[in-house]
């Protein structure tokens, strides 16, 4: 996201209401010192303060991310702009990290050629797949970007290379597994990502469910339906269940994410059963999101 552009949108919104840094800050009961710096761009505001501060100003959450107004009929498009904007952020701040401790481990191999051998080793990307915190800056932001519905992130470290990356959708219907399918990000010719993300954000008005797939080399955008065949599909009583902890990362193994479950009753069931084929029968529909990273 733009700082810059934020902090001058901040600024503008201000004063066209007539307000002073120092009269903004009590309003939210800030120091006009934390207003100057989201006005020059230094940082953001906390996101506890994002919808007192856009109800302050007048605007809608998403002008506010996008540092600008933005007409009614834009306001989809520019919303997955900034979902997508904030989920590139959050890889290109890893990368970051990863560039930072490479350099601190060559410097300390150039003092200590046996010490920083040894902290590399215990440094090295593991083989891992977790949750992103849901208390976490960015999970918060999203969250506010997703509506009542939430979104879900995971991530990745791969120390080994893999050749593909297979996402995989299985829709359950009373316990019964009736259509599995999956897509395919190939690695063949290209260095295969150390790190990755994948976010998941539901659209239970419009039956359907909003995934990115981004690391260094993938960036993909798509919506996937849901209950397409269902009649008033977006009135069943919904919920999900995830993948709750950091899990070790197994090649050619499938690994659950996420269920979203609809239904008149529902049981969330265990993610390490849906992968197995099995789902709780009292669940209506379920629509079951896994991941394989191919050898």
């Amino acid at each position: 996201m733009d700082l810059i552009k934020i902090g001058k949108y901040i600024a503008q919104k201000r004063k066209a209401l007539g307000l002073t840094q120092k009269q903004l800050a009590e309003k939210l009961g800030m120091s006009d010192k934390s207003v100057s710096k989201w006005e020059r761009g230094v940082c953001l505001p906390d996101v506890s303060v994002y919808f007192d501060l856009c109800s302050t100003l007048g605007i809608t959450v998403h002008e506010f991310l996008a540092g600008e107004d933005i007409v009614e009929e834009n306001i989809v498009q520019r919303s997955e702009e900034t979902i997508l904007q904030i989920t590139a952020d959050s890889q290109q701040k890893q990368n970051h990290l990863r560039r930072i401790i490479i350099l601190l481990a060559a410097a300390v191999l150039a003092c200590m050629l046996i010490a920083g051998a040894a902290v590399y080793y215990f440094n090295r990307p593991l083989n891992i797949l977790y949750p992103v915190a849901r208390d976490s800056t960015e999970m918060q932001t999203l969250d506010l970007l997703a509506g009542p519905e939430g979104a879900y992130m995971f991530r990745y470290n791969a120390s080994a290379d893999f050749s593909a990356i297979k996402l995989y959708i299985s829709e359950f219907q009373s316990g019964n597994l009736v259509d599995k399918r999956h897509m395919t990000f190939l690695y063949e010719d290209l260095p295969s990502p150390e790190s990755g993300t994948f976010l998941f954000v539901p659209d239970f008005a419009n039956l359907s469910v909003k995934l990115i797939v981004a690391n260094a080399t993938t960036q993909l955008s798509t919506g996937i339906p849901v209950l397409n065949d269902v009649p008033d599909g977006n009135l069943l009583t919904r919920s999900a269940t995830q993948l709750q902890k950091t899990a070790p990362l197994r090649y050619d193994e499938e690994l659950g994410l996420l269920a979203l479950l609809y239904g008149d009753i529902l049981d969330p069931g265990r993610i390490e059963d849906y992968v197995n084929g099995v789902a709780p029968a009292i669940n209506d529909y379920v629509y079951f999101f896994s991941v394989q990273f191919c050898k």
